[in-house]
């Protein structure tokens, strides 16, 4: 029996702890138009998830799986704006309690081609591994090979 705690299902996301396997799953169902409220309370749920994440001390995997099929809607350069503003005010949660990021996508090898570069130009020393892939395969040998060490193993 899995632990999943399912924190947001809307039309579009499905937002979920799965405590068995240390994964904080962000899912896409459904490619359907921008909606601003929506996308709020989704980004509201997931900053709290991390807060939560943060507070009980624990460490898990982050898997965003944005679908490997095309996508028709695109969101609005405003809410990129506030994903990226999320992430970073996340940041120092992330370095402690995130063991690595997946992100399940079409077109991943141009999306990892495009991150290995802004992080040629800028390359933070305290960002947890990222990955794209299209292959769902590649997800748990990604996680089980990056995690952050334990405390005892540091000393």
């Amino acid at each position: 029996m899995t632990s999943v705690v399912i924190i947001l299902r809307s039309e579009s996301v499905v937002l979920s702890l799965n405590k068995d396997t240390n994964i904080f799953n962000f899912d896409l169902i459904e490619d359907i138009p921008y909606n601003q409220k929506g996308f709020d309370e989704g980004i509201e749920y997931f900053r709290n998830s991390w807060i939560y994440i943060k507070e009980n001390n624990l460490k898990f995997h982050m898997l965003i799986n944005l679908g490997v099929s095309k996508k028709e809607n695109e969101f609005p350069l405003h809410a990129y704006i506030k994903l990226i503003k999320m992430t970073t005010e996340l940041n120092d949660i992330f370095i402690k309690h995130c063991h690595s990021v997946c992100i399940l996508t079409e077109g991943s090898e141009k999306w990892q081609n495009v991150y290995n570069f802004i992080t040629k130009l800028w390359n933070p020393s305290d960002r947890r591994p990222l990955k794209f892939t299209d292959n769902p395969n590649e997800v748990n040998v990604f996680f089980s090979s990056n995690k952050i060490p334990s405390p005892s193993l540091l000393t």
